[in-house]
């Protein structure tokens, strides 16, 4: 999915050039305003106040409904291009020369699309919830999601019903696991921006995995395997880190395994060290740490790790984490597994 930039003139950082705050109101209200050139920028709390769905992404960028926004950092505050707080915004001239600014009613068709597969008993089986107003993304929403049988989510292996938050692409990616042969239920819940429920239900059905395995090279022997699964060219496997199942991607372009704020939390893991690392909306705050994680029945003790702070993604296993251990990988997509040597 494609995610525009709904603004063309992009400024980062601080103002290099403002002629300051300048009167301006928000439904009838005073409000914080500079101009920028001939332009009126609303400070983001414009956002809220016009009930527009947003994801703050760092470096005065947010995500909207759409496409994202960049916006100017002024005294400390983010403001926005007045066209940008809601989809349709209308200015009216005050007899002062100030400009009052307010939402105007558009017509939206929100719904819910669940991109699933079919998958194998014990292998993990993505999938991808994406929260939509009519083909534009919405950020930053709260859903449930409720599966059924002996299904579970990755990370969630004694619930039934979770409650998470979509990402700034409205977008969120998890994994179902089932030990049994069966077709289970998966459906999704969101209370639209509007206030309104919406729902979607899919039925993936798990069937046993194939009894053949990958050919092993003469000169190496298994440290472990464990089934993968295949999901927009990424592989992804489970593993095993505070007593939880944990979906990561391998990563063949990265060492250290990036993980999420949520994820680190949830394992008490330690802050080694502060970084700043890319992210999408420019440098993203991170930090060291350390953690221990088990892939099939091997355990790897006190892996270096990066948090990061605005990450949402699947967490990522890097590649060269095994090579630089002395380990050889195996990735089977005809046996979907990935297999550990040495």
């Amino acid at each position: 999915m494609t995610f525009p930039c709904l603004v063309g003139q992009a400024y980062a950082g601080t103002l290099p050039r403002s002629s300051g705050l300048v009167p301006a109101q928000v439904n009838g209200h005073s409000f914080p305003a500079i101009t920028v050139g001939n332009e009126v920028y609303l400070q983001w709390k414009v956002l809220q106040e016009f009930k527009t769905p947003y994801a703050y992404l760092g470096d005065g960028k947010f995500a909207v409904t759409g496409g994202t926004v960049q916006g100017v950092v002024y005294q400390g505050n983010t403001y926005l291009p007045w066209q940008s707080a809601a989809p349709k915004v209308k200015a009216t001239k005050l007899h002062s020369g100030a400009f009052n600014f307010t939402s105007l009613p558009v017509s939206h068709h929100y719904h819910i699309l669940i991109d699933e597969q079919d998958g194998h008993v014990g292998s993990p089986d993505p999938f991808q919830i994406i929260l939509l107003d009519g083909d534009q993304p919405v950020p930053n929403q709260t859903m449930q999601i409720r599966v059924s049988g002996q299904s579970f989510l990755s990370g969630y292996q004694t619930q039934h019903s979770v409650t998470v938050q979509s990402a700034y692409d409205g977008t969120w990616l998890d994994s179902l696991n089932d030990t049994a042969e069966e077709t289970v239920t998966l459906s999704v819940s969101w209370k639209d921006p509007s206030g309104k429920p919406q729902t979607a239900t899919v039925h993936p059905t798990f069937s046993a995995t194939s009894s053949t395995t990958a050919a092993i090279p003469s000169d190496d022997h298994v440290i472990t395997q464990v089934p993968i699964s295949i999901y927009d060219n990424a592989v992804l496997f489970n593993a095993q880190a505070g007593g939880q199942a944990v979906l990561f991607q391998l990563d063949t372009g990265a060492y250290e395994p990036v993980l999420t704020k949520q994820l680190a939390e949830s394992l008490k893991l330690p802050n080694l060290g502060d970084i700043q690392v890319q992210g999408v909306g420019g440098m993203d705050n991170a930090y060291l740490s350390k953690f221990t994680v088990s892939i099939g029945d091997v355990v790897f003790n006190d892996v270096p790790c990066i948090v990061d702070d605005n990450y949402s993604g699947t967490p990522l296993f890097g590649y060269e984490f095994f090579t630089d251990n002395g380990y050889d990988l195996l990735v089977s997509q005809k046996h979907q597994t990935i297999t550990i040597l040495k």
